[in-house]
């Protein structure tokens, strides 16, 4: 991987809408836009054009900077006055329907054949880059004729953000398999390509030279006239550069009554004509009567295709699934928040954890002997007892080092029985687990742990006439569902594959802990386990006849103590209409912010009701009901790249500094790592639950929200929404670039701080969105609601404060706040988008 992405920690991208707006003069309220949609066409390809002088003026005219907890500072932003030369590139063609998401990686692109050749062997410094997304003349043919393009507002194709690498002849992009879903660090979802680096970087003279760079700051609804260049002497630098790779994330919001082609432009233009929304768009808040300046579907809502939530779908459509879990533990005792409190609640969880109905005998009983509250008991007959016993007792679960559990997956005729001895926190790597799985003799079958669907990519054990084996399935991303995946190095031992009666029966051991990463580990503390079984139409592993899901629970020994059944409370599925291709997480909300605190619903699927997850590549986010209109809008992203030819140091000692010092990227989330966050309307309205806080008091404020005024129905009420996050600094930085990211239309301000001492609560950087007034035939960019960011800048020019250095460990502090007096928004962003030299320690 190149240098230059050692440091990153995470980022994001978007845009901003208001509630109302601002008066500013026109000239400062540029809108930037940008967007996307699949490529429809594949035959036509990235185009770029050939570098140029720089003797015209900024793509998109002059921007604006902070510094400090200054807006609007002097600063020079004209590239060409700063001596700088250019190059354009432009994307394959994009093309979507109304309500569709284009998200997905658009292959490699050549640079300019002449960047190429210039650059051979040598650096390029990048020291800045402006963006559009444009309509070309002829259809398809971007660079043609570019005098012709024609900007797409923002208000058309929604920019949700982009992720551009640039790389060269040492690195090309590579495409992570099975990412981490709580890996964050590719705009709030897990990162699908990463550069890597080819043996012979490491043979190359200069070894400090990244051979890859990023560009991802100021990303999203900002990024058009949030401005993206560095102070003198300061770039991003790239040996040897020769392709680049994009992956946006696009929406398409163009309302297709009023066209979608370049003649349209001028058409609607009399203020926002939103299209067709799903109910749960805008939280479930309709357009407004008085009128909108943006669409409701720019926040990903969950809808009536994938996730809706019951408050607006019912139960029927499937789309979102509640279910109550129940788990047996390994534990002395179920935590006060999990028991099970009624002894109807106890027995019918003995059932939903994979216990045999029935050979089993519920005793409801007040005795001091046994555990208290709801356990189950092995039986050496074979059979379970269930016991609800309401007497408070000192006797404690079983945490016995062996046990035992069986289950019968009898849609699939496949039977699972699993002992464990030497199960203990302190013994995974030495317990040995015996695992029996029967099922039909003349086809393959096979079990998987710890996952209720292939897309889980849970490890199984597959079974056929001639072998045990294991594999990791579901590896295939969003094809998942459908997806073989890959064979395991063996762990198991078989020690015996019989057939009777047309029943083949298989008995094998391994170890308790997994070989690697991909082998499943029994837990000493979770003793049940959800399965996914599946049998084939014949003894070649392939594609199933026939699958079901199960449950099996590890009951202590039938000579120990009961083991504890404990309440987990509910879970969520977001699944497609009818209740199919269901997705379940919880993501990482890091204590160290305030999601948690807030039981902010990005942070689990049983509360999700809109954002990322439910904005996948090629997805709708329109109703079932909802008709998908044919016509199609084609477009181009288009990328200025500005850059300056790099010197190196040379003479002894390098006495003559090197042209321009490398920009690492530094990357925190204020939304703790969870990748984005909801922000809740400050109140709860008659007969509309708020999603993700269905049961929400009337009258007061939703958590996180502080007022002021007479609330919540005053004149005077004025309402914001506040998160913090709070981290250390990973290594010794000097910050140059310092860009917040937001992406809902409330977003007041984003604040940076220092915290070590002596410098307690000290203000870095102050990031205040400007608003566009709508004034689109005085600057096409001014697109009425939609932001522009100025980032913080540090140098020596200009208006700008010094350069800032964070020492390794400095404690630093994020606040962002954001308007929610009446509405609320889903999958907002709170990101610092950074870039800065890594200064001695």
């Amino acid at each position: 991987m190149s240098r230059s992405a050692l440091f990153v920690l995470v980022v994001f991208s978007g845009a901003l809408l208001a509630e109302g707006t601002r008066g500013i003069d026109s000239h400062h309220l540029i809108l930037p836009q940008h967007q996307q949609s699949k490529p429809h066409h594949k035959q036509h390809r990235a185009v770029s054009e050939p570098a140029t002088d720089a003797q015209s003026s900024n793509m998109n005219g002059l921007y604006m900077v902070a510094t400090g907890d200054k807006q609007g500072v002097e600063y020079n932003t004209d590239y060409k006055s700063r001596n700088m030369q250019y190059f354009d590139v432009y994307t394959p063609e994009l093309a979507t329907h109304y309500g569709e998401v284009f998200w997905t990686g658009m292959g490699k692109n050549k640079l300019p054949d002449d960047i190429i050749q210039k650059f051979q062997g040598k650096t390029i410094a990048i020291t800045g880059y402006e963006m559009d997304q444009v309509m070309v003349t002829p259809t398809g043919h971007p660079g043609v004729n570019s005098s012709k393009d024609v900007s797409v507002p923002i208000t058309w194709a929604y920019n949700h953000h982009y992720m551009l690498w640039m790389t060269g002849s040492y690195s090309y992009m590579e495409e992570v398999q099975n990412p981490d879903p709580n890996d964050v660090s590719a705009h709030g979802a897990p990162m699908k390509w990463q550069p890597v680096e080819t043996p012979e970087a490491a043979l190359r003279a200069d070894l400090s030279i990244p051979t890859s760079q990023l560009f991802s700051e100021g990303n999203g609804g900002e990024s058009r006239k949030s401005y993206h260049g560095y102070p003198s002497g300061y770039a991003q630098l790239i040996e040897s550069p020769n392709e680049w790779h994009i992956t946006p994330m696009q929406i398409d919001t163009r309302n297709r009554d009023c066209g979608v082609t370049p003649a349209d432009i001028h058409n609607c233009t009399n203020g926002y004509h939103p299209g067709p929304e799903p109910k749960q768009a805008r939280m479930g808040f309709k357009v407004p009567t008085s009128g909108t300046n943006y669409s409701g579907l720019l926040e990903c809502p969950c809808n009536g295709r994938f996730g809706g939530d019951p408050a607006f779908y019912t139960d029927k459509t499937k789309t979102k699934i509640i279910e109550h879990r129940f788990s047996a533990l390994g534990n002395e005792t179920c935590s006060v928040q999990h028991r099970v409190s009624t002894p109807q609640a106890c027995f019918d969880a003995a059932a939903s954890v994979g216990v045999d109905v029935r050979h089993v005998s519920n005793m409801s009983v007040t005795d001091k002997s046994i555990p208290e509250g709801c356990t189950m008991a092995a039986n050496s007959n074979g059979t379970t007892t269930v016991y609800f016993n309401q007497a408070h007792s000192t006797v404690h679960c079983s945490t016995a080092a062996s046990r035992l559990g069986v289950t019968a997956l009898s849609e699939v005729g496949v039977t699972v029985n699993v002992s464990l001895a030497g199960l203990t926190e302190h013994t995974p790597h030495s317990g040995k687990a015996t695992i029996t799985l029967s099922g039909p003799s003349d086809v393959w079958f096979a079990v998987g742990f710890n996952a209720t669907v292939m897309a889980d990519s849970p490890y199984a054990l597959v079974v056929n006439a001639s072998e045990v084996f294991e594999q990791h399935i579901g590896t295939c991303g969003s094809e998942a569902e459908h997806c073989a995946g890959t064979r395991l190095i063996k762990s198991i031992e078989l020690i015996s594959n019989n057939v009777e009666d047309g029943v083949r029966t298989v008995v094998i051991t391994r170890a308790f802990k997994g070989l690697t990463k991909h082998h499943y580990s029994f837990d000493a503390d979770l003793a049940t386990i959800p399965l996914i079984s599946a049998v084939g139409s014949s003894q070649v592993f392939a594609y199933h006849a026939a699958h079901t899901t199960g449950v099996i629970s590890m009951l202590g020994a039938p000579s120990g103590a009961p083991t504890c059944l404990c309440d987990m409370g509910s879970e969520g599925k977001l699944c497609i209409t009818n209740g199919t291709k269901c997705v379940t997480f919880k993501k990482f909300c890091s204590s160290s912010g305030s999601l948690i605190d807030q039981k902010n619903p990005t942070c689990n699927s049983r509360q999700y009701s809109g954002g990322l997850r439910c904005c996948g590549h090629k997805r709708i986010l329109l109703d079932a009901d909802q008709p998908i209109r044919p016509e199609l809008l084609k477009y181009h992203m288009k990328f200025r790249f500005w850059y300056q030819e790099y010197t190196p140091a040379h003479g002894i000692f390098h006495r003559t500094e090197a042209s321009h010092q490398n920009l690492d990227r530094i990357y925190y989330q204020t939304e703790s790592f969870a990748g984005e966050y909801d922000v809740p309307p400050a109140f709860a309205r008659d007969g509309l639950p708020i999603p993700g806080y269905p049961n929400w008091p009337a009258n007061t404020p939703t958590p996180g929200t502080t007022c002021t005024g007479t609330c919540p129905d005053g004149p005077d009420c004025e309402c914001i929404h506040t998160i913090t996050y709070h981290w250390k600094m990973l290594f010794h930085a000097k910050l140059i670039y310092a860009g917040g990211h937001c992406h809902a239309p409330a977003c007041i301000s984003m604040e940076l701080y220092r915290n070590d001492t002596g410098h307690e609560m000290e203000l870095m950087c102050r990031q205040e969105p400007v608003f566009g007034q709508g004034n689109v035939t005085h600057n096409k960019f001014d697109e009425a609601g939609y932001i522009l960011i100025p980032p913080c800048l540090w140098g020596d020019e200009g208006g700008l404060n010094p350069a800032v250095e964070l020492p390794f460990d400095t404690p630093m502090v994020s606040i962002k706040k954001n308007r929610n007096t009446y509405h609320g928004h889903y999958g907002e962003m709170a990101s610092w988008q950074m870039r800065g030299t890594h200064a001695l320690f």
